[in-house]
């Protein structure tokens, strides 16, 4: 039976993520650049992403962002028996707000940024294919989701041109779910998660040229809680684990203007040790230590912004984030028994954004105005339990207020 509750759960986790999972990226100036943070934030949302990016204005201001998203997730397995499973996922609106405060006699900024990434939000599924020892069937999925992110931060200023940043993110995340159909009920099971990361930047500008952006995030420790029961055992179990968040290493440039053009870019560097880990997910956790082969991760973003006048501008951004693990389980007997790409989570999927945007500045506010159009995807062997073709699609749009 146990093999069994977690090859189910092998797929379930393959499932559309939350949005607060999905964009890492927060904040107006980010999201309309593509995810651009390291040298394109401003605001409380550099916290985030580039800390000494608190100076990329003189003023202090605060802004609030919401931007609905909707994703739609797919999965094509072998079975010619199995229609493909198609679902869309209604989430509730993205949100993130905060604020940065800065003192140009002393060189001081501070900011902080509050993501609320769940607060009861539930989420049902209905007919999604799931791999039962080896066999899909349809079950109906239901998930709670709480969880919020906050960072608080600090930067430097050092003459007209340099900056110096540090910051640190709370990340929390909850889940409650289980499996079922018409005939019978299979699982539940309760998470948790929480982590501290924090962050080192830079940014220095050249008049003539444009600024450039680094960042190092430190690897950090995550912390992981399961309490899991199948719907025929009036027993609850718990576990407890232990992961890290990779360090990450990125670089941003934004060039001076050419013509009506101004071209930007990013590139960050996940760098994961590999070796075997204990319960990154639930699935794991039953069946205990689990093979996990983490990828070090590659993502690249180039845009540019053109000015319609001087208060006026379209972006307009390409975004590729590489996955950063691929799957694989032991059974029983201590061989790997599942292996491949794609059957896992929203990080063992390729991603490509495609990001347009309108930024209206003022002398007291800003608005902002942007959209994505998002593809994901990966594919597991023929030979493999997590056998199939997974794509998602995301369509997100968003508005930010900035007050200075």
């Amino acid at each position: 039976m146990l093999t069994k509750r977690w090859q189910i759960l092998s797929l379930l986790l393959s499932s559309p993520a939350l949005g607060h999972d999905i964009f890492e990226y927060q904040g107006p100036y980010t999201k309309a650049h593509g995810g651009a943070g390291i040298v394109m934030s401003k605001s409380g949302e550099a916290v985030f992403h580039n800390p000494a990016s608190l100076w990329a204005t003189e003023t202090s201001d605060l802004f609030f962002d919401i931007s609905p998203s909707r994703i739609t997730y797919g999965v094509t397995t072998p079975d010619p028996a199995l229609k493909p499973g198609v679902v869309t996922v209604p989430l509730a609106p993205l949100l993130s707000l905060g604020a940065s405060g800065k003192d140009p006699d002393s060189g001081l900024a501070g900011g902080v940024i509050f993501i609320p990434t769940g607060a009861g939000t539930v989420t049902k599924v209905k007919d999604f294919p799931v791999s039962v020892q080896g066999q899909y069937q349809n079950f109906d999925v239901e998930s709670e989701q709480t969880g919020y992110k906050i960072g608080l931060g600090a930067a430097y200023r050092i003459g007209s041109s340099l900056s110096l940043g540090l910051s640190l993110v709370q990340d929390y995340s909850g889940n409650k779910s289980r499996i079922f159909n018409s005939k019978e009920n299979y699982l539940r099971f309760q998470s948790s998660s929480r982590s501290l990361r924090p962050v080192l930047g830079m940014r220095y500008t050249r008049e003539g040229l444009g600024t450039l952006g680094l960042v190092y995030q430190a690897a950090s420790q995550q912390h992981y809680s399961l309490k899991y029961a199948a719907f025929d055992s009036k027993t609850e179990q718990e576990t407890y684990r232990k992961t890290y968040r990779a360090a990450v290493i990125g670089v941003g440039l934004e060039l001076r203007e050419f013509g009506l053009f101004r071209p930007y870019g990013q590139y960050t560097y996940e760098k994961w040790v590999p070796a075997t880990f204990l319960a990154q997910t639930p699935a794991q956790a039953f069946a205990g230590t689990a093979a996990v082969e983490y990828l070090n991760s590659h993502n690249y973003i180039l845009g540019t912004r053109y000015r319609l006048a001087p208060e006026k501008h379209l972006t307009f951004a390409y975004s590729f984030f590489g996955k950063n693990k691929g799957a694989g389980f032991n059974g029983p007997d201590g061989q790997a028994v599942m292996q491949g790409r794609g059957g896992q989570d929203f990080d063992a999927l390729d991603r490509k954004h495609f990001t347009a945007g309108i930024e209206l500045a003022g002398k007291s506010s800003d608005l902002l105005f942007y959209g994505s159009y998002i593809k994901a995807s990966a594919f597991s062997p023929p030979e493999t339990p997590s056998a199939g073709f997974y794509d998602l699609t995301i369509l997100m749009i968003g508005a930010s207020y900035v007050r200075h």
